[in-house]
């Protein structure tokens, strides 16, 4: 069960020094080797003991030039556990397989991942156990520095407790939600009453929401962290994210959802190792960097190349929520993503053309108000009927959705 890439020779030696830490560091780690480029199979999923639609992705890799792995369709996907169930997945999307129904993983039982492609080759995983559950005790937002001074902001941690110490091995996933809103937001909106050559404009009454927006932005990296070396089963002040205090998702109000798994001894070696190798948590996304074994084989052909991870998790998940000021009283908020100068186009300018009817017809600009062409307190030498302001600084659903989530806590 292999990645491979073509590597230079220099890189070849570099993956080799990254492998050789990763046999003396890793918790029971995989094998890895760097070899010239194969299309190999990807097969990769975690099933959960919560109640819910599980996921499985099936891909295959193509050479080192392709950025992205290619997501196989027409595949037969089932999870068979040791009482003779089996549960059946859909293809949702090229790749992804979605079950037909929510389930989910039952302490006590084993659970095996059948695939069957399009063109009749099978797959099975190991036997995968379903491991002690452990809560999420405390999840907390500290504001302080990292990196010996060089960064403030904001560490969410996580405590975390065992006292059957069975757990030991544990991933942590995110999803941040944050409030946006708009620093030069306006109830109106420009309109074309007519183009050119006889433009006109006027203004109107918004009828969508563009002043707050929320938007929700899932983990990409592996977060890992084991107890093995502990007297006890214990996550004290766990590092899961860490926000600088100039990004602006602390601006308003932010939430953030975090997910603890706990896995086995294995799955915590592979995303130890994979970490290594790409940063990234899934090889359903990234480039090959070398052969990286999981515990998925192919049932008709031992000789062939397959990469992947089928494990069995139990989670827990906690929310919490703060503004900035909770943080930062009476400070700056952080600079907004884009430029927000005010600008006023022309409605027609020396060149006979209208960068006002253009800025409006495109959306570039947003109305902010009637601009004083008398006083021009702007200094502007063109000018226009309005004052305008970048699209993202008078709208906010440029960065999210207006659709409060259904958890958003005020």
């Amino acid at each position: 069960m292999l990645i491979t890439s073509k590597l230079t020779i220099i890189k070849k030696l570099v993956l080799a020094l990254v492998i050789g830490l990763v046999m003396q560091n890793c918790i029971d780690p995989f094998e890895v080797e760097a070899t010239e480029f194969k299309s190999a199979m990807v097969i990769e999923g975690t099933i959960t003991d919560q109640v819910e639609t599980q996921r499985i992705l099936v891909s295959r890799t193509f050479p080192l030039d392709t950025v992205l792995m290619t997501g196989l369709s027409s595949a037969k996907v089932n999870v068979v556990d040791s009482n003779g169930g089996v549960f059946s997945f859909n293809e949702a999307s090229p790749g992804e397989y979605e079950s037909t129904s929510p389930f989910a993983a039952i302490p006590g039982t084993t659970y095996t991942l059948k695939v069957e492609t399009a063109d009749g080759k099978s797959y099975s995983s190991e036997e995968v156990e379903v491991p002690a559950k452990t809560t999420i005790d405390n999840l907390y937002a500290v504001r302080d520095f990292k990196d010996g001074g060089a960064e403030e902001g904001m560490f969410i941690y996580v405590d975390s407790y065992d006292p059957t110490g069975q757990s030991k091995y544990y991933r942590y996933e995110y999803e941040e939600t944050y409030k946006i809103i708009a620093p030069f937001w306006s109830a109106s909106d420009a309109y074309i009453v007519s183009p050119l050559p006889n433009p006109e404009v006027a203004i109107r009454t918004k009828t969508r929401e563009e002043q707050v927006a929320y938007n929700t932005i899932a983990s990409n990296t592996i977060i890992q962290e084991n107890t093995t070396d502990l007297g006890e089963d214990r996550i004290n002040k766990f590092p899961v994210r860490f926000i600088n205090r100039e990004n602006f998702i602390l601006s308003h109000r932010y939430s953030i959802l975090v997910k603890q798994f706990v896995q086995n001894r294995a799955a915590y070696a592979y995303y130890e190792t994979l970490q290594l190798l790409s940063g990234t948590e899934s090889l359903f996304s990234q480039r090959q960097s070398g052969f990286l074994e999981g515990n998925i084989k192919s049932d008709t052909n031992v000789e062939e190349d397959v990469v992947g991870f089928f494990q069995v998790s139990t989670v827990t998940e906690k929310r919490i929520f703060f503004n900035y000021t909770d943080f930062f009283p009476g400070e700056s908020l952080p600079k907004y993503p884009v430029d927000c100068t005010l600008v006023s186009p022309p409605i027609i300018n020396e060149a006979g053309a209208s960068p006002l009817l253009i800025a409006i017809e495109l959306e570039t600009l947003k109305y902010v108000e009637e601009y004083n062409q008398e006083s021009n307190p702007l200094n502007l030498s063109e000018y226009g009927p309005f004052l305008m302001v970048a699209t993202p600084c008078g709208n906010s659903t440029f960065y999210g959705s207006n659709v409060v989530p259904e958890f958003w806590v005020e």
